[in-house]
């Protein structure tokens, strides 16, 4: 008998189970992430909290998850990513408990802060284990079904948190979640492995398997180098997309006169939305786009300008606007998966890819920083209509920064792509 059957049918087994683990643990993820995101209409009658102030706390929550996606990056690459992820869950547990527990803005602003640096373990290191157990053949299919689990995360939190909010008070938003962040760091820690050779197994030699160690992590200097017009698109991505995840069920309160949970359940359609979104743009790109997909992220992100423009515009039809959300989610979510997670397992090399993957979400929440405090600006002294008007601009930069992305790569940066 072959014994390299039984061995292939165990790898496989293993790699169905890596990638539903990772799934489940990044969508778990936000459970203490955007659970804020229903709360904000809660905070902002009981603790007197004005746009401009919400804008800062969920900005400080997202610079530090910024600064912490360079950390993790570079972490996951020389440590192991199973104990980081694990660690990271745990400490975003207990600081979700003490945000359900506090009172003032300082100190929620504190707390909510270093959550951001504990968030911050889960992208790029989950994306190592991921690469870590996939030849580059099978990495585009891996990247699109990874990409759905962020989008289901924020739709799952927003309608539970929503729920929560509604039943027991803006506290329990935040104290549950972080009972159930524990649950999760504790499966997570049992059961991933962070390659192949932890469970006795081994990608096959022409597959490209995993690397013996952690010693040839890249400097940053050279991919901040090599992807510097990438990180351009990630502040003005990030500016678009986390902003709509942070401020629309507030807009839904505001001009639809909902209420919390009316408004978290219409906002869950965003990222449900998504992850349709999500599994037909990766279908695109590796079945039609297969090459391309710079092209045709560059185009999306046009069409994302206009529907910016157009959806405060329907906000006095509810038929409307659901319509324009379900295209808007499907659209932002579809387009930023490219930028997050395709281009950095196609066009890095193996001992790099959570490094990439770090540097570019790392601009994607520095956007997402700068955008969600402009976006309580805005709404505080002018009106939701310029606040769409300045989401209108981040895409239409961020399509700009494609261009310049193709050309230095084309011309002058001598990027590789992987995976065929």
């Amino acid at each position: 008998m072959d014994p390299a059957g039984p061995q292939a049918a165990r790898l496989r087994s293993w790699q169905l189970r890596i990638v539903a683990l990772g799934w489940v643990t990044y969508a778990a993820y936000y459970l203490g992430r955007v659970n804020i995101s229903t709360a904000i209409p809660e905070l902002r009658g009981s603790l007197g909290l004005s746009a401009e102030s919400i804008g800062l706390l969920t900005s400080g929550f997202f610079f530090a998850y910024a600064l912490g996606q360079l950390v993790s990056g570079y972490l996951g690459d020389r440590l192991s990513p199973r104990r980081l992820v694990a660690a990271g869950m745990l400490i975003s547990a207990v600081l979700n408990l003490l945000f359900g527990l506090l009172a003032g803005t300082l100190p929620l602003f504190v707390v909510w802060t270093l959550n951001g640096l504990a968030q911050a373990t889960g992208w790029a290191p989950i994306m190592r284990v991921l690469t870590n157990w996939h030849p580059p053949d099978q990495r585009r299919r891996v990247a699109g079904v990874y990409a759905t689990s962020f989008v289901a995360g924020n739709a799952l939190t927003w309608l539970f948190a929503g729920w929560l909010v509604t039943s027991f008070g803006w506290r329990f938003a935040f104290l549950i979640p972080g009972l159930l962040l524990a649950l999760f760091a504790l499966i997570w820690a049992a059961a991933a492995r962070d390659r192949p050779e932890g469970a006795g197994l081994s990608l096959p030699e022409a597959a490209g398997g995993s690397a013996g160690g952690h010693g040839s992590a890249p400097k940053l200097t050279r991919v901040l180098l090599r992807f510097w017009p990438l990180i351009l698109t990630g502040v003005c991505g990030g500016s678009l997309l986390i902003s709509l995840v942070v401020w629309l069920p507030t807009y839904f309160v505001d001009e639809l006169d909902l209420s919390v949970a009316a408004s978290a359940n219409l906002s869950a359609l965003l990222p449900i939305a998504g992850v349709a979104g999500t599994l037909s743009f990766s279908w695109l790109v590796a079945s039609r786009f297969r090459g391309r997909e710079i092209g045709f992220a560059l185009v999306w992100f046009l069409i994302l300008a206009g529907i910016a423009l157009l959806f405060p515009l329907a906000s006095g039809s509810f038929a409307a606007s659901v319509a324009l959300l379900i295209v808007l989610g499907a659209t932002v979510y579809g387009v930023s998966t490219l930028i997050l997670i395709t281009t950095p397992m196609l066009f890095s090399d193996y001992e790099e890819t959570a490094s990439v993957a770090g540097v570019i979400d790392f601009s994607h929440y520095i956007g997402a920083s700068i955008g969600s405090a402009l976006i309580g600006v805005i709404v505080a002294r002018w009106s939701w209509f310029a606040a769409f008007g300045m989401l209108s601009t981040s895409a239409v930069l961020a399509s700009l920064s494609l261009v310049l992305f193709a050309w230095w790569r084309g011309g002058r940066g001598g990027g590789r792509q992987r995976g065929g």
